[in-house]
């Protein structure tokens, strides 16, 4: 029993580093998981994204081809291996975090917007998200997802934003999207207005504060649906 409490105050100590970009404890914390359950898929896909991110591509790799030895259809271990054999040496660099850009959340009046998400992923995709990452929006019929470069679903924008935004991109709007908060169940992203099409060049995209807190009909309707798969379409990696 408390060999059980142990390894769950570990693995929520190992999804914070994570969460918190926090590389180098993540490594020692996941691999003391790994003394007490050599067979932790978990824990095995977490300590080889942090090598991941600390630069130790080879180790990385390591963890992972562990991973699929035990679970040879796992997702997580599967795409993280493609990418890595994708980087030539020369580049290994890249799979490190960017540096955030000074400018990249200075607000503008009407034009900037900080938006927390509903419906958010797991705390094991938002762990792989960096801050000043860019995202993008999936627009939906009567909604809008946040999803990566490869289409994995993060977090959806709130309803009524939703409709607004979705009105404003037919008219020719865009906005580009990037992550500004990660927590174990919430994400906030960074909207800037990037071009204003002509049915609404006069009309600013954003009003009122500049972060937006969902409604509390949007966080009822997040809880609803949190044990709902969010649609397929395109959210395989």
């Amino acid at each position: 029993m408390l060999s059980f409490m142990t390894d769950n105050i570990l693995t929520d100590r190992a999804v914070n580093c994570a969460l918190s970009q926090n590389w180098l404890e993540a490594i020692v914390v996941n691999r003391q998981i790994l003394q007490q359950s050599p067979k932790d898929i978990g824990a095995l896909n977490r300590l080889g994204f942090a090598l991941l991110k600390t630069g130790k591509i080879r180790e990385g790799k390591l963890m992972f081809e562990k991973v699929l030895k035990l679970d040879l259809y796992n997702r997580i271990a599967g795409n993280n291996i493609k990418k890595i054999e994708s980087i030539k040496k020369s580049t290994s660099d890249f799979i490190r975090d960017c540096p955030v850009a000074p400018l990249l959340f200075l607000e503008e009046p009407g034009k900037t917007k900080i938006i927390e998400c509903v419906n958010v992923a797991s705390a094991q995709i938002l762990s792989s998200l960096s801050c000043g990452q860019e995202v993008y929006f999936k627009l939906k019929k009567h909604g809008i997802d946040i999803r990566d470069a490869k289409g994995t679903y993060i977090g959806a924008l709130p309803d009524d934003l939703s409709f607004k935004l979705l009105l404003y991109t037919k008219g020719g709007n865009q906005y580009s999207v990037n992550i500004k908060r990660i927590a174990k169940s919430c994400v906030s992203v960074f909207i800037r207005e990037i071009k204003r099409g002509k049915k609404f060049e006069n009309q600013s995209s954003f009003s009122g504060t500049a972060s937006y807190i969902p409604h509390q009909r949007d966080h009822e309707h997040a809880e609803s649906k949190q044990n709902e798969e969010p649609e397929k379409e395109g959210n395989e990696e």
